[in-house]
């Protein structure tokens, strides 16, 4: 993960940027976006194929910034876990230049490096609705309320959720539907 990227960095200049230094040695780069106000929010997923820390603890020469970038080891790593964690997201439906990319790198040959390789299609219908429809309602970013907040939702959302056979069997004895509870 990339951290600190000034904000009116897109992914076509991010991708140059990270070319000065480690053009061919990154297969998989995605730069997150506030839809609302159309700029980056100051990091991105790079996957690089040999670690270069050459970006580590630079300034960004093109802006007038005094972000330092800073390189940090994201929860998912691997080309095939980005991969699986972006194929069913929202953010595969949005413009081009906003979602993940994929390159190719230098030991799939000098003239394919630094390219871009097509990126597969979303393999589970399913997580791709449920996250086109956790977008719609909250968008890609989580409201950050606090632990109130995050409990209310908790509550809230466990009233419906019968997805589960616990989930059910909770239901089925909270509601004294089973002879052998009272119902209180």
């Amino acid at each position: 993960m990339l951290r600190n990227i000034p904000n009116k960095v897109d992914q076509a200049m991010l991708k140059e940027i990270v070319d000065e230094s480690s053009y061919g040695k990154y297969d998989f780069m995605y730069l997150r976006i506030d839809f609302s106000n159309n700029c980056n929010v100051g990091y991105a997923f790079i996957n690089f194929h040999d670690f270069v820390e050459t970006r580590s603890n630079q300034k960004w020469q093109r802006f007038r910034s005094d972000k330092v970038a800073e390189v940090s080891y994201a929860t998912i790593q691997g080309r095939d876990c980005l991969i699986q964690k972006f194929r069913n997201s929202s953010v595969m439906l949005e413009p081009e230049h906003y979602r993940p990319k994929l390159f190719f790198i230098l030991q799939d040959g000098q003239e394919l490096a630094g390219k871009e390789e097509p990126f597969p299609p979303s393999d589970n219908a399913s997580k791709l609705k449920r996250s086109c429809e956790n977008a719609e309602h909250v968008g890609l970013f989580a409201p950050s309320a606090g632990q109130h907040f995050r409990d209310e939702q908790r509550r809230r959302r466990s009233q419906y959720d019968r997805g589960t056979s616990l989930a059910e069997r909770d239901e089925y004895y909270d509601e004294g539907l089973y002879l052998g509870y009272p119902n209180y």
